[in-house]
C-alpha cells in the first residue's frame, strides 16, 4: 500500500477501535440493565411462590362466575376492516362466556366496506352497533374511540343503563372466553386491569412475524410484570385492555374532544400514563386455566387430549411483512419515545423514571445493534483478507487481548447468552422449543427491523420539528385466523353444555375418556352414547361457533343453486335460501374447513353465509337435485 493508503487506514482502524470502545460501553451498561430486571424477575417469582401462594388461595374459574356480571361496552375503531371485522366480531359473539355487553364499532361513512361487514354482523347480534361518524376517515385511532365513547354516553342517555367498565379491542384481535368475565371481577377495585396480549404463531421461516412473537413474548411475561411491581404503572398495549368508569369519566373530563389524546399516535400508552398521574390503579394480570388441548401424538399415532395451561388474553397476528412490522414500530418509537418525552419528561418516583428509561432506552439500543453488527462484519472482512494473504498482513486488533475492552467484549458475550437464553425461555413458554430455538438467530432479524423503525421515527420527529411536518397516525394491515386456527380459543363443548345443565362433571369426564379412546368429535360420541339430545347439542354448537341454528323442518326441497349436486353430497351441505342482500345460505352439520368453504362459495359464485342444522335434517335433504340458478 502506499503511504496515503497506509496513513487512511490507519485512521480508519483508529477510528473503528475507538467506535468498538465506545459501542462495547454502552452495551454492557444497558445489558447490566437488562439483566438487573432478569434478576429482580426471578427474586418476584421466588417470592410469590414461597410466600404469597402458599398463604393465599389462588383464583379459579369459580370465582369468575360468583361475581354478578356488570353492563361492559367493548370499543373497537375499525378504518378499512372490511377483510376481518365481520369474522373478529363473529367469534367474539361466539366466544365471550357473557352475556351482559354491547360492542360498539367506529367506521367511517367513506368505509363502506368495513360499514357493511358491521351491519351484516349487527342484524345477526343486537348487542353490536355501528357507530358511524361525521368525518371522512381515515382520523386516528384516538379520534375514533373518542366518537365511540361519547355514541356510548348517548346510548346510555336514551336506554337509561349505565356501563361499569369499559374495554379497548382491534378488529384484528382473538379474545379468550373468560376476558369479561376477569375484568369484572377485577373492575372497579382497579381503574385499569391490561391482559397479556399474545402473538398467533407463525412458521418457523416467517423471521418478521415470528420477532413479534419472542418479543411480547418477554415483555408481557416478565417486563410488565416487574414494572407494576415496581411502580403501580402499567402501559396499555391498546388491545384487551379494561377500565372503570370512574377513570373514562374522568379522562373525558380533561379533554374537550373525549378521554383519549388525539394528538398522540400512541393514545394507549398516554392513556395509561395520564392515569398514572391521576393516581388511579392499575394492574397487569396473567390469569390461566386449565383446559385440555386436542393434539394428535407422533409418536402412537392416537389423538390425545393433554391438560394445558390457557392463558387469558388477547392473540393477534402481527406483520409478517417487513414494510409494515418496520412502520408500525417507527409509530410506537414516535409515541413512546418522543411524544412521550414531551408529555411525560421524567416524572414520578425514581422506580417511574426508571420505567420511563427502559420505554426510551430501545431507540438507543436499535442503533446500537446495528453498530455493533458494522463492527463484527469489519472484523470478519479484516479477518478473511489476513488469512487469504497467509497471516502476512498483521492488521492491529480491534481490542487489545487482555485490555479492557478485551475484557469488556467477553462480557457483553456473556451478557448476550443471557439474553438470548431468557427469550428462548419465554419463547418456549408459549410457542414449545422449536420456536425457542428459532428465536435466537431471529434477534438479529428483529434488531434490522427495529433499527429501520427507529431511523424512520427518528427521521419523521426531526423533520416535525424543523419544517412542520404534521406527525400523522398510519394504518397496519390486519389479518384475522381461520376457523381452524380459531378452535383451540373457543369455548370448550363439554364446558358449555355442563354450564347448561345437560352434563355433570362425572359425565363429562366419561365422554372425554371415551373420545380419547376412540377418538372422533366429543359431540358425535355424546349423541351416539344419548347423553345429550340432538336439539340441546345443537344449539350449543351454534353458541360455540357463532353460526346460526337454522330448522330445515319447512324446507321441501333445496334451494336451487350452481353448485354440483355431488359437491353438496360429498360435503354434506344443504342449500337452504337465497337471502335479501344477495347471499346464498348453505347449512352443515359441522363447520367446515377453509378450503372446503372457499370451494363450494367458489361454485356458488355469489357471496356464502354458514349456518348449522341438526344431521337428521341435513340427511333428509342429503340427495339435493340440480336447479336453475337463484335469480
Amino acid at each position: 500500500m502506499s503511504d496515503a493508503t497506509d496513513t487512511l487506514f490507519t485512521i480508519y482502524m483508529a477510528g473503528l477501535q475507538g467506535l468498538t470502545a465506545v459501542v462495547g460501553v454502552l452495551i454492557f451498561l444497558l445489558s447490566l440493565d437488562d439483566l438487573l430486571l432478569d434478576l429482580v424477575s426471578l427474586t418476584g417469582r421466588l417470592f410469590r411462590r414461597l410466600f404469597i401462594y402458599t398463604r393465599h388461595k389462588r383464583l379459579d374459574e369459580d370465582d369468575l362466575n360468583r361475581v354478578p356480571e356488570q353492563p361492559a361496552a367493548i370499543m373497537i375503531p375499525a378504518w378499512q376492516e372490511g377483510t376481518v371485522i365481520r369474522r373478529m366480531l363473529e367469534n367474539s359473539c361466539a366466544t365471550y362466556r357473557y352475556r351482559n355487553y354491547r360492542i360498539f364499532v367506529g367506521v367511517y361513512p367513506n368505509d363502506p366496506d368495513t360499514l357493511r361487514e358491521v351491519e351484516a354482523v349487527a342484524r345477526r347480534h343486537p348487542n353490536v352497533i355501528a357507530v358511524i361518524g361525521d368525518t371522512p376517515g381515515p382520523t386516528s385511532k384516538a379520534d375514533c374511540l373518542n366518537r365511540i365513547f361519547r355514541r356510548i354516553l348517548s346510548h346510555e342517555r336514551d336506554n337509561d343503563h349505565k356501563f361499569r367498565f369499559f374495554v379497548i379491542h382491534d378488529a384484528e384481535d382473538v379474545v379468550h372466553p373468560l376476558e369479561l368475565k376477569l375484568l369484572n371481577y377485577l373492575i372497579p377495585r382497579k381503574d385499569m386491569v391490561q391482559l397479556p396480549v399474545v402473538a398467533l404463531e407463525r412458521p418457523l421461516w416467517d423471521f418478521t412475524g415470528g420477532h413479534y412473537m419472542d418479543e411480547f413474548a418477554e415483555f408481557h411475561t416478565k417486563d410488565l410484570v416487574v414494572r407494576e411491581w415496581l411502580t403501580g404503572n402499567v402501559p396499555c398495549a391498546g388491545v384487551g385492555c379494561g377500565f372503570s368508569r370512574r377513570a373514562m369519566l374522568k379522562m373525558a373530563g380533561l379533554r374537550r374532544d373525549g378521554p383519549f389524546n388525539q394528538s398522540s399516535l400512541t393514545e394507549d400508552y398516554d392513556f395509561s400514563m395520564t392515569l398514572n398521574r391521576l393516581g388511579l390503579s392499575q394492574i397487569f394480570v396473567r390469569f390461566s386455566v386449565l383446559r385440555r388441548a386436542d393434539a394428535l401424538s407422533p409418536a402412537i399415532g392416537h389423538r390425545r387430549t393433554p391438560m394445558v395451561r390457557d392463558l387469558v388474553g388477547t392473540r393477534e397476528y402481527f406483520p409478517s411483512d417487513p414494510g409494515a412490522a418496520y412502520r408500525q414500530k417507527a409509530r410506537w418509537f414516535l409515541g413512546i419515545v418522543f411524544q412521550g418525552w414531551e408529555t411525560n419528561r421524567w416524572i414520578g418516583s425514581w422506580r417511574l423514571k426508571y420505567a420511563l428509561f427502559r420505554d426510551r432506552k430501545g431507540i438507543l439500543t436499535a442503533n446500537l445493534a446495528i453498530l455493533a453488527y458494522f463492527i463484527a462484519i469489519n472484523f470478519v472482512i479484516l479477518v478473511l483478507i489476513d488469512w487469504l494473504h497467509g497471516h502476512r498482513i498483521g492488521y492491529p486488533p480491534l481490542a487489545e487481548p487482555g485490555g479492557w475492552v478485551w475484557t469488556l467484549l467477553l462480557l457483553n458475550g456473556l451478557l448476550l447468552i443471557n439474553r438470548s437464553i431468557h427469550r428462548a425461555i419465554y419463547t418456549y413458554s408459549i410457542y414449545g422449543l422449536a420456536q425457542a430455538l428459532v428465536s435466537i438467530p431471529r434477534q438479529v432479524w428483529g434488531n434490522v427491523i427495529n433499527f429501520m423503525a427507529a431511523s424512520r421515527a427518528m427521521g419523521l420527529y426531526f423533520r416535525h420539528k424543523a419544517i412542520g411536518t404534521p406527525l400523522r397516525w398510519e394504518k397496519t394491515p390486519h389479518a384475522f385466523p381461520s376457523e381452524a386456527e380459531l378452535r383451540p380459543f373457543r369455548n370448550r363443548l363439554g364446558q358449555m353444555l355442563k354450564s347448561r345443565g345437560a352434563l355433570n362433571d362425572h359425565q363429562l369426564a366419561l365422554a372425554l375418556a371415551r373420545q380419547r379412546r376412540k377418538g372422533g368429535a366429543l359431540g358425535e360420541s355424546l349423541l351416539a352414547a344419548g347423553q345429550v339430545s340432538e336439539n340441546v347439542l345443537y344449539e350449543t354448537l351454534s353458541e360455540q361457533t357463532g353460526l346460526p341454528l337454522v330448522d330445515l323442518q319447512s324446507v321441501r326441497s333445496p334451494a336451487p343453486v350452481p353448485i354440483a349436486p355431488e359437491l353438496l353430497r360429498r360435503h354434506g351441505v344443504v342449500p337452504v335460501a337465497a337471502l335479501a342482500d344477495g347471499t346464498l345460505q348453505l347449512a352443515t352439520a359441522k363447520p367446515l374447513t377453509e378450503r372446503v368453504r372457499s370451494e363450494l362459495a367458489a361454485a356458488a359464485g355469489r357471496p356464502v353465509s354458514w349456518a348449522l342444522a341438526r344431521p337428521s335434517q341435513i340427511l333428509r335433504l342429503a340427495d339435493p337435485l340440480p336447479g336453475e340458478p337463484i335469480r
